[in-house]
């Protein structure tokens, strides 16, 4: 398997293939400690989001989930909440993303940046939402870890300060737009101006910032101006210059909805040849994301209103492939479905896990303080009962803790035969077992005397057989007004008493012998 500086190393380097991706998951689904592995599972779930390689992400999502529902609250299980926001968000399932990205935000175990990202992955969740008020309040929430917490001077460029603050207005912008508010638009853009005039940023960062900038500048003035044409043709410009590769784009990454948008305004103009030029060059650049489906709609318009024959010609193919992305797209949502009922079956599988002692099979005592209560009060007349098993400590020092354990699953796969409970058996403590019942004291107690005096569980071990004792004390749900915990208490006593009783026998008949 790759260590992770080895994933990190192909992933900085932009030699991160879908080769490695596939390595990478069949070891991790051949090992045997998932938990063991938080940070190749990291690492490589942020090498599939920064790749958009989503076909990859439902495997790396199976992986995420397992590994979740192993590790308890800690640091490798929010970097697991965080891997999960950034797979759903490939696949473009906002509610997951916002679930996970809250779960990492309240999770205690944050980062700084890995919380800024969280809080910009839900601003623009929610702006693809059309809930725009709440993603401005989660802007806010990304640029407040700047203001309460700044960044120090060995952090690099694309972690600063100064790109967390590009983010927060670039993105301002668009929730602007959004909410219809043009004017507050126009200030978060004079935002990315005054970024640009700072000193402290190197070329190379201000050349990013004005890429940016120019693209969500004309966003800006298409909702502004009447000038249609003019908005084109800048427009057309723009890509253009990003075919030509003039405008270096290797780590910014587009949203195709809104391209869709503005080539919607060329279609307006009727520029027909330059949507299909533009629209090819979206559908193969590995800077954009989102559904291709508003591209490949315009591109069928294009294709049938167009006045050159080899374009007219291609209306099935345009066609064709529009159907085709949508038919993936809904194939996408089923399997996202399987996914998440997978997900829910884990979910329900270990919680009956957690009920259960992991040893003899029997409810636990946890089980025991959840489901009690709700017992008793639906079975008025029913009963508690308290074992207490013999000679557990004899069998441990005769044979061992294994033979131990043989003498515990022995006793409970027994019991819940004997007495085909009608209530419940759980396993309180080491050698300590309690039953819920519906049927009466007298009822269990004949039960249990039978067990214990006529018909005892046998125990077989290295050619030895030998009964299975246990003590026990028995208490009507009336007797204590249903209050558990004074059951249990009472039962308690009551078995200890029997636990007396038995002994003084036993030492009656040695004298006697």
């Amino acid at each position: 398997m790759y260590t992770v500086e080895e994933i990190k190393e192909k992933i900085g380097s932009g030699q991160w293939t879908r080769a490695d991706v596939d390595t990478i998951i069949a070891d991790l689904k051949a090992s045997s400690k998932l938990t063991s592995h938080v940070g190749e599972i990291y690492y490589s779930s942020y090498g599939v989001f920064a790749y958009s390689f989503r076909d990859r992400v439902y495997p790396m999502l199976e992986i995420c989930q397992e590994a979740k529902l192993l590790l308890g609250p800690s640091m490798e299980k929010a970097l697991i909440y965080l891997a999960l926001m950034r797979l759903y968000f490939c696949l473009g399932f906002l509610p997951k993303v916002v679930e996970y990205g809250l779960k990492y935000a309240e999770s205690g175990y944050t980062l700084r940046d890995c919380l800024k990202s969280v809080y910009n992955t839900i601003a623009a969740t929610f702006t693809d939402c059309g809930l725009y008020k709440e993603a401005d309040i989660y802007l806010e929430k990304m640029l407040d870890i700047s203001r309460l917490d700044p960044c120090g001077p060995e952090v690099d460029f694309w972690n600063s300060d100064y790109m967390n603050e590009f983010v927060y207005y670039d993105s301002k912008v668009y929730v602007k737009l959004g909410m219809g508010d043009v004017k507050g638009a126009e200030q978060a853009l004079e935002g990315i101006g005054r970024l640009l005039a700072c000193d402290d940023i190197s070329e190379e960062g201000k050349n990013f910032f004005r890429l940016q900038r120019e693209c969500t500048d004309l966003y800006l003035r298409m909702h502004k101006t009447k000038d249609i044409a003019a908005i084109a043709e800048e427009f057309n410009e723009y890509m253009r210059r990003m075919e030509s590769g003039e405008l270096k784009v290797d780590c910014l990454n587009f949203c195709i909805y809104n391209f869709g948008e503005l080539l919607q305004v060329m279609a307006k103009v009727e520029r027909w040849e330059d949507i299909i030029r533009i629209g090819n060059f979206i559908k193969d650049a590995p800077n954009f994301s989102g559904s291709i489906c508003p591209v490949y709609k315009v591109m069928c318009q294009a294709a049938r209103r167009s006045e050159k024959e080899e374009i007219r010609s291609q209306v099935h193919k345009y066609e064709r492939m529009y159907l085709e992305a949508l038919e993936k797209e809904k194939e996408n949502y089923d399997e996202l479905l399987r996914l998440l009922a997978k997900e829910e079956l884990r979910l329900v599988n270990l919680k009956d896990t957690m009920k259960k002692d992991p040893l003899t099979g029997c409810l636990n005592r946890a089980a025991f303080e959840k489901s009690s209560r709700r017992f008793v009060s639906e079975h008025k007349k029913g009963c508690l009962a308290f074992l207490d098993l013999d000679y557990l400590k004899e069998i441990n020092d005769s044979y061992g803790h294994e033979g131990g354990d043989s003498y515990l699953v022995c006793f409970a796969e027994n019991m819940k035969q004997a007495l085909r409970l009608d209530g419940a058996l759980y396993r309180y403590a080491g050698d300590e077992f309690l039953i819920l019942a519906s049927a009466r004291e007298e009822e269990i107690k004949r039960r249990l005397h039978f067990i214990v005096e006529e018909n005892p569980i046998k125990f077989h071990i290295n050619g030895d057989e030998r009964n299975i004792g246990f003590s026990y004390g028995i208490v009507a749900f009336e007797e204590k007004n249903g209050n558990v915990a004074e059951l249990v208490k009472e039962a308690d006593r009551r078995m200890y008493l029997c636990k007396k009783r038995n002994h003084e026998s036993i030492l009656k008949e040695a004298k006697t012998k």
